[in-house]
């Protein structure tokens, strides 16, 4: 039986939370509408990307 991949998703040190596709935790990453690091860590797997305030849509600031 083969094991599910889970990505854990971060932004700085902040848990976002588990996804079983890497698509889906960069969606849920854009949505979030949150400035900073994202650390996306699976097994084999690492990305990282900074999002500035600037970048994110509905920026109230």
């Amino acid at each position: 039986m083969m094991k599910e991949n889970i990505y854990t998703l971060f932004v700085g040190f902040r848990k976002l939370g588990e996804f079983k596709s890497i698509l889906e935790a960069k969606k849920f990453a854009q949505s979030s509408n949150l400035a900073g690091v994202f650390n996306l860590i699976g097994e084999y797997y690492r990305d990282s990307w900074y999002v500035f305030k600037s970048e994110v849509k509905d920026n109230e600031n």
